[in-house]
């Protein structure tokens, strides 16, 4: 039996003094703190797969890998029999002689057929040399291409700006790092049994995937607004930022932190990511936070 917490919180730029009138940046710090305890059997659990509100993804279900269509040789037409020679010279049969051709012919046919099927594995096999990189950038990815956006890239400059904040071991925004200018989104999962086995790689797949996107994925409806109410940016900040087309580099960091820093009684994991262009820009949302296409959830399982 183990007990656990999750926080996250949200740093946005969002309009100057009057948001929804012209398009300035101005920046809005949210901080959202949500206990739950849960009593678990096992180690690691699964979040329920979201469903939109307003085009629902569908259900979780395996992508099938196209099989590539089957190489159909066809055989080598039969050799048509000649005439009869007219003069009665008795000679061998011509008929053995064409006999061997159609392997010949058949034969290089099939050999080149594998080959393309090589090509699209190079590419899929290329990633991050890092783990943690990795599964920041997919569990970022994944979500992205659900909203039409084009995948992020990793900024080692603002990963190290998201060190230098979870170093702390302070849930707190700190935008000033490096000179600002960077979206930022917090996480942070605590529990009371061997917290420290949770480790970064599960840290950060469970804050990008599991609390900031498919958490939040209900609570944004304004689609198409360039200016959402702001009474309920708490609810889906993250999210938002998350999905934010123009956003093109994350660079994240996560830290344990030992009971008694963040965690009064816990040890936990703070998680950190910078965003850049930052993200949550009033008056920009119409162009930036787009309807989901209705891909299949996907949530992060902690291994």
């Amino acid at each position: 039996m183990k007990s656990s917490i999750f926080i996250a919180a949200s740093g946005a730029i969002l309009a100057a003094a009057s948001p929804m009138l012209e398009r300035r940046r101005l920046f809005v710090e949210t901080e959202v703190v949500v206990q739950f305890v849960t009593v678990t059997v096992s180690g690691g659990s699964t979040i329920a797969a979201n469903q939109a509100k307003v085009v629902p993804p569908a259900t979780s279900i395996p992508i099938p890998v196209p099989t590539p269509a089957p190489v159909v040789v066809a055989p080598a037409a039969p050799l048509a029999s000649s005439p009869p020679p007219p003069p009665p010279p008795p000679s061998p049969s011509p008929s053995p002689p064409p006999a061997p051709v159609a392997p010949v012919v058949v034969k290089p046919s099939l050999s080149p057929s594998p080959a393309p099927a090589a090509s699209p594995q190079v590419a899929a096999a290329a990633a991050p040399a890092n783990d943690y990189q990795a599964i920041a950038l997919q569990n970022h990815n994944v979500h992205r291409s659900n909203h039409s956006a084009g995948d992020l890239t990793w900024g080692d400059s603002y990963a190290g700006f998201a060190q230098q904040l979870a170093s702390k071991c302070v849930f707190k925004h700190d935008l000033e790092i490096g000179g600002g200018g960077y979206g930022q989104n917090l996480a942070m999962v605590a529990r009371s049994n061997s917290p420290e086995e949770i480790g970064p790689n599960n840290a950060v797949g469970q804050a990008a995937s599991n609390f900031w996107y498919n958490g939040e994925f209900n609570s944004f409806v304004e689609y198409g607004s360039p200016s959402p109410n702001q009474d309920t940016f708490k609810d889906w900040g993250h999210f938002s930022q998350v999905v934010w087309k123009g956003t093109q580099q994350v660079g994240c960091a996560s830290q344990f932190c030992p009971a008694g820093t963040i965690v009064k009684t816990m040890g936990s994991w703070f998680t950190v990511c910078n965003y850049f262009p930052q993200g949550n820009v009033g008056g920009s949302f119409d162009k930036n936070v787009l309807r989901p296409l209705g891909r299949p959830t996907v949530t992060f399982q902690e291994s």
